[in-house]
Parts: structure tokens; sequence; C-alpha cells
């Protein structure tokens, strides 16, 4: 075990890079997860591990309680700059006291909002017994017969990634990973895509969390890949990116960490 229980409903985790993570006990996906290996995704963090650099700017879409937020952090260094999106309320206040207590809100700026195509208000289906399940969709029947769950509806704000170009003119990494959204957090990040204003773009892809933007994440990412010269990835267990054809790809349907970068 990697954590114990602290009171208030909640476990304090040293995980196995040795960051100090607060998770809400009753969270029966990424606090769980964490608590019985003291990593969330390796795959992704051995990526992140060898791919982020002092310095760098970077952005996390879906921080849920900050185990990446925080691992972006470390790795971005004093000198770098990690921004943060998490629209559940309470993941977003466990997101706030981690980055306090690894001592790294000098360099982190965080927003309690979605990301989306466009400025505008979205409702929030949040899981109440697995957190890391909130979706801007609908959760289908399928769900259900997998996640024994309660949904509860919250209206919130919602914006582009493209908002952060005037201030930030180059991102060296994007992480998505919001169950679902990745269709129109993608489709909002044409303009820095024109201005060939990122590095890389890693995402969650789930046929089943897309719904019905499933046919149109397929076409945004055919023509990105042709407008842009962009080329795809799928990660190895220890982290390394595997070069792989995007019509392959989405026949898939389900890749929990897709990377696209110029070709």
């Amino acid at each position: 075990m990697y954590g114990i229980y602290i009171g208030n409903n909640r476990f304090l985790i040293e995980t196995s890079l040795g960051e100090r993570l607060l998770a809400p006990a009753d969270d029966l996906s990424v606090s769980l997860n964490l608590m019985l290996t003291g990593v969330h995704e390796a795959p992704l963090t051995k990526y992140l591990l060898r791919n982020v650099r002092a310095g760098q700017t970077v952005i996390d879409v879906g921080a849920n309680i900050g185990y990446f937020t925080v691992l972006l952090g470390i790795l971005a260094g004093p000198t770098g700059q990690v921004i943060a999106y998490e629209p559940h309320p309470h993941l977003y206040s466990i997101l706030l006291d981690n980055l306090a207590i690894n001592y790294l809100h000098d360099r982190t700026h965080v927003f309690q909002k979605a990301v989306y195509s466009e400025e505008k208000e979205l409702t929030l289906h949040i899981a109440k017994r697995f957190a890391g399940n909130s979706s801007i969709h609908r959760h289908g029947s399928d769900y259900f017969r997998h996640y024994p769950d309660e949904i509860i509806e919250l209206h919130v704000a919602a914006e582009p990634l493209s908002r952060h170009l005037e201030t930030h003119p180059f991102i060296d990494l994007i992480k998505i990973d919001i169950e679902g959204g990745e269709y129109h957090a993608l489709l909002g990040l044409g303009p820095i895509l024109e201005k060939k204003a990122v590095a890389q773009v890693v995402f969650e892809l789930n046929r089943s969390m897309l719904r019905h933007d499933w046919p149109f994440l397929l076409e945004l990412l055919h023509h990105y890949e042709d407008r842009f010269q962009l080329s795809f990835h799928s990660l190895s267990e220890g982290g390394e990116s595997i070069p792989v054809e995007l019509d392959g790809l989405l026949q898939s349907g389900s890749n929990p960490a897709v990377v696209m970068k110029p070709s």
C-alpha cells in the first residue's frame, strides 16, 4: 500500500515517484489505483519523464487530483509553466492542495473549467463513486453495466485552449484526458496547430465515452493529419512512442494515450 487514511475522507499517498498526494477515500478510480500501485497510467508517466524538461510550458487538461499536474510541475521546474484544467469542484479543491503540499504553486496556473471548442457553459455529468469517469456526455447504459454509479449534473464554464496563444506563444506538451470530451478539446486546438505553436499532444481515445462525437473525431483527426502533416503514436509499456497508422489506431476504438505531433 502506498498511502494511509488521515481522516476527513482523505488518503495521503506517496507515489512510486515520491510525489505526495491527497486523494478522496471514497473514489474507486484514480485514488484506489494510486493506493494499490503507487502509479497512475504507467506508460504515460514514463513518457512524460522522458519528454518533459525544465523550462518548458505544458498543459494538463483533465487534471483530476493532480497526479500528472504535480509530475509536470516537478519536471518543468521553477523556470517552467504548467496550466491545468479541472472542472469537478471537489477534485479541483484537492488539486490545489496537492500543488501546495508539493510546493508547486509558483509555476502552476489552475482553472476550474472544462476545455471545449468554444467559450460556453456545459453540463458536467459527475460520477459520484468513480470520479475519474465524470464527463460532459451523459453516461450510456454500457457505462452502468460496468460501473454501479450515481451521476450528478453540474453546470460548469468551458473555454478553448486557443485562449492561451497570446500569453504562451509556444506550448511544449498538452495532455488531454477528459472522458469523451476529447473531440471538442481537439477542435478548439485548431488555431494552435495553425500557428505551429505546440510540439506534441497526448490524448485518450475512448469510443464508448465519446459517444455521438466519435465520427466527428475521426473526421477531425484525418483533417489534422493532412493539413498539418501530423503523425500518431501509441506508447509501449516502457513509455516509448511507437508510430502507428491513424486508420489502424481509430479502428481499435480505444487507446489510453495517443501522441500526436509533427511528422
